[in-house]
């Protein structure tokens, strides 16, 4: 099915619909942002509680001020800390649920990375990067071509086609990220339900109750399982990320707690896992619709790091951010008070005019990395660059290894993830013809 490079292709829309989850608007929301961008480039939304900013040079400006604006908040009311606060309201829930929701509370009163201001943001990012020594990161290279290798040799070649997000976009991240943290490859399934409970609590302002049970069950096996792996390398260090953590020191600063290693954790597995599963799969679903592009890309794997950033400009897997006004301010000439709660809408900023030539086609020639798909400033995403070379050599591996990717049910709809800040395709049946 033609895919929505063009607003004109997404269906006209509100603001509401799309934090309402309305499919087909959670699926192409580019006419939403465009409509907000032009009307109300900063508008109050009653449904999130706070103002939602889609216009790029007003959130490139909050992006970049790190001293204005503040990160305490920053998965906003959409979030599994938020539903933990709904969780203790519900006498309806199960005791366990409710225990593991004031876990949860607890645990992220330690403001760590993304939720963290300066400067304690700077004593923690510091620390960590001391964890992702760049002898770390190159020594994936190697592993990451090896299991693209190994999961194109399974792909069936067959008119039938099969599902691309478990059989390449789900195992690469979620494999690199575990074997950083050195969870086994028995518990892989566990470490994905784990992955799926903290990302389910993100972008949906409502659960069931089921639901709602499911995921703190999940939130609280995954602190319990890590709690007891640091206890474990404390006393018997092993050449992993998560023994690099305890051990790093830097002078003058304390090191990292445990309730801080545990939240760090969590970001890990989000942002390492999920985030690079929905941008694989939206790249290969832009390839899949396009033989041109793909000969082009084969002929030329040098263009591929150009691509990965165009696919990440169009198809952000994150699509916004929070922020909270430290103190009055203004925002495009729109008045926002002292602890006002902000959304930026990275997504709507990547598909503005005023800074993109072509903003809603995938633009090769004209790409870079000006996209603010990974933020800007103080809080740009740490996982950025082990993020595009997972993309980038996974691709490459599917690229070399085919004569031609392509959707195996083209006039089926794609469904989508029911989120309206995690942006990702729960599905797509591709075919394959081998090299």
């Amino acid at each position: 099915m033609s895919q929505p490079t063009a607003t004109g292709t997404c269906p006209a829309a509100t603001m509401d619909d799309l934090l309402a989850l309305r499919p087909d608007v959670v699926r192409c929301p580019y006419a939403v942002y465009e409509t907000a961008r032009h009307d109300a480039p900063v508008e109050y939304s009653e449904r999130l509680g706070g103002w939602v900013v889609t216009r790029h040079d007003d959130v490139l400006e909050v992006l970049r001020d790190a001293t204005s604006y503040s990160n305490r908040l920053a998965s906003g009311p959409s979030s599994v800390s938020g539903l933990a606060q709904k969780v203790l309201e519900n006498e309806s829930l199960p005791e366990r649920t409710r225990v593991a929701a004031a876990r949860r509370i607890e645990l992220s009163k330690s403001r760590v990375l993304l939720f963290s201001d300066p400067p304690l943001h700077k004593r923690q990012r510091s620390l960590v990067n001391a964890g992702f020594t760049p002898r770390r990161v190159a020594e994936l290279h190697d592993s990451v071509e090896e299991l693209a290798h190994s999961l194109v040799d399974k792909m069936p070649e067959t008119t039938a086609g099969f599902d691309i997000v478990p059989a390449f976009s789900t195992p690469i991240p979620m494999t690199v990220i575990a074997t950083l943290l050195g969870v086994p490859p028995e518990l892989m399934g566990m470490f994905k339900d784990w992955s799926n409970a903290f990302t389910r609590g993100v972008g949906a302002l409502e659960h069931d109750n089921d639901a709602v049970v499911e995921i703190f069950d999940q939130v609280n096996a995954f602190y319990d399982y890590f709690t007891e792996e640091i206890s474990k390398r404390q006393e018997n260090p092993v050449d992993d990320l998560l023994s690099d953590l305890i051990a790093a020191r830097l002078d003058g600063e304390e090191p990292l707690t445990l309730d801080e290693m545990l939240q760090m954790l969590v970001q890990f597995l989000v942002a390492g896992n999920e985030t690079t599963t929905n941008l694989l799969t939206s790249a290969v679903w832009k390839l899949a619709d396009d033989a041109v592009l793909q000969q082009r890309l084969r002929e030329d794997p040098a263009n591929l790091p150009l691509f990965v950033d165009e696919v990440l400009r169009l198809e952000a897997p994150v699509q916004g951010v929070w922020r909270v006004a430290v103190a009055d301010t203004e925002i495009g000439g729109v008045r926002i008070p002292a602890d006002g709660l902000i959304y930026l809408v990275t997504g709507s900023a990547n598909r503005d005019s005023t800074a993109f030539e072509h903003p809603n086609e995938l633009d090769i020639d004209n790409a870079g990395s000006r996209h603010l798909t990974f933020g800007r400033g103080e809080h740009v995403c740490l996982g950025m660059n082990l993020a595009k070379l997972e993309a980038k050599i996974a691709l490459g591996v599917l690229l070399s290894r085919t004569k031609e990717v392509r959707i195996a049910k083209p006039d089926t709809d794609i469904p989508f993830h029911r989120s309206f800040v995690l942006h990702g395709i729960g599905s797509l049946p591709v075919t394959i013809t081998r090299s």
